[in-house]
């Protein structure tokens, strides 16, 4: 017997090897990255903070796993990144996004090419719920040791929102999220979930309030901005498909276009009554509010633009349009059309009734106003057309990616946000180029700024 003790000491001391101070991990279980009801969301991201140094040199990321009970779980799905902080565009990635079952995760690790295997306890812990949406950021300082074998220099922490003015909301129907991005550096900060499809929004700064349009639930639910806490919850009576959804200067009314029935409806969203529902046009298109409270809606179908009084509902004007009309807006006593079809943007005189149209690009699609300039998004040939508005003229083509839609200016930051198919493009205001681009890996329906 006495034979086999060092070797029996041997294997036990074999059995304690660590990698990097850490014990060898136990195996992890693998997470899909498609959504799923009753899972929570999480989207792991990659930052760098600081100039780039010579040292601060490419890396290979094998694994990041997070853990909860007695298990741990692979954001990864075995897939190794290489990260070169060159290459971080607006210092910040989206590494993947991923379901994960509802709990408290406590731990994280992480396995690095030739650093081995970082783990260290999550503080705060992360506590996902059914439904919800959450960030996990991973930080490398290159203030700091240029080296990441040691991992002083890197900081893993869950999503903290900032309690600030300057953020701007996206909405992603298909993921049921909504990202919260800080306009200063135009990077992500943070995700909610919004059951439901969320869709059309409206932020409200004194009433500390996001609303959001949940089309598959039709419901309209109010986020409280300062917290995320669901603050309330509407029923949309009698509508079959809400599409579109607006709402008034004074955050007290929602209207909301229902495309398979023809009708627009007014909605208290104090009391969650219906005040006031009114047909239209066949199959409509777009809703918007103007300053003045005027309500413009667009039907392609029925080839007019309808003008209502939003607090009575009444019908304003009618204006024949057989160019497709799409996006509308109003400045000054001007009426901006964007006719998808024919390639146009239509300028229609409130006063006179004259009409002039300029050729832009390939769909127009929506239209926005900011310093004497309208800007429309060309949804076919991925641009933004610029236009001076005293004169109607097409003063510039931008490229800004694969199917511009909706657009938001933060005019603290002279910034313009423009959603794209996979995320969005951020075009500086003063120079009229491109200065940012956010991918989402999802397709973003809205995106609203907080002024």
């Amino acid at each position: 017997m006495k034979i086999f003790a060092p070797l029996f000491l041997l294997l036990a001391l074999c059995s304690c090897v660590t990698t990097n101070g850490v014990a060898p991990p136990s195996a992890s279980i693998m997470v899909k990255d498609t959504y799923q009801a009753g899972r929570a969301q999480l989207s792991l991201l990659f930052a760098v903070k600081g100039a780039v140094a010579e040292q601060a040199r490419r890396f290979e990321l094998k694994d990041v796993e997070l853990h909860a009970g007695d298990r741990w779980y692979s954001l990864l799905e075995d897939k190794t990144l290489s990260l070169d902080p060159a290459r971080i565009h607006g210092g910040q990635r989206l590494l993947n996004r991923l379901s994960l079952p509802p709990g408290n995760y406590d731990r994280v690790r992480l396995s690095i090419g030739g650093a081995g295997i970082i783990e260290r306890p999550l503080n705060p812990s992360l506590t996902l719920a059914a439904d919800d949406s959450s960030c996990l950021f991973i930080t490398w300082d290159l203030r700091r040791a240029g080296s990441i074998v040691n991992g002083k220099d890197i900081s893993i922490h869950p999503q903290h929102i900032p309690l600030t003015t300057e953020l701007a909301y996206v909405s992603c129907p298909e993921i049921n999220t909504i990202y919260i991005i800080r306009t200063d550096n135009n990077q992500i900060c943070g995700a909610w979930g919004v059951s439901g499809s969320p869709g059309r929004m409206a932020v409200f700064k004194n009433l500390d309030e996001l609303i959001v349009l949940a089309r598959k639930r039709r419901e309209i639910r109010i986020i409280e901005l300062s917290s995320g806490r669901l603050r309330d919850v509407i029923k949309i009576p009698m509508l079959m498909a809400p599409a579109f959804m607006v709402v008034d200067k004074s955050g007290r009314y929602a209207f909301l276009l229902d495309r398979q029935d023809d009708y627009v409806s007014k909605i208290d969203l104090r009391t969650g009554a219906l005040v006031k529902r009114v047909r239209v046009a066949a199959q409509p298109d777009f809703l918007d509010i103007a300053a003045d409270d005027t309500l413009e809606l667009s039907s392609a179908i029925s080839q007019k633009v309808v003008l209502l009084d939003a607090a009575t509902m009444n019908t304003l004007a009618v204006i024949a349009d057989s160019g497709g009309p799409q996006g509308l807006m109003i400045t000054g006593h001007y009426l901006y059309i964007a006719e998808k079809t024919a390639n146009n943007v239509a300028r229609y005189n409130l006063e006179s009734g004259g009409i002039e149209r300029h050729a832009v690009g390939l769909g127009p699609e929506r239209l926005t106003a900011y310093n004497n300039y309208v800007y429309v998004t060309n949804l076919y040939s991925g641009t933004l057309s610029m236009l001076i508005a005293d004169q109607n003229e097409v003063f510039r083509t931008i490229r800004v990616g694969p199917e511009p839609g909706e657009m938001a200016v933060s005019s603290s930051r002279d910034w313009l946000y423009i959603t794209t198919s996979s995320g969005l493009s951020v075009l500086d205001l003063t120079t009229h180029r491109l200065t940012a681009v956010i991918d989402l890996q999802a397709k973003p329906l809205d995106v609203v700024v907080i002024q």
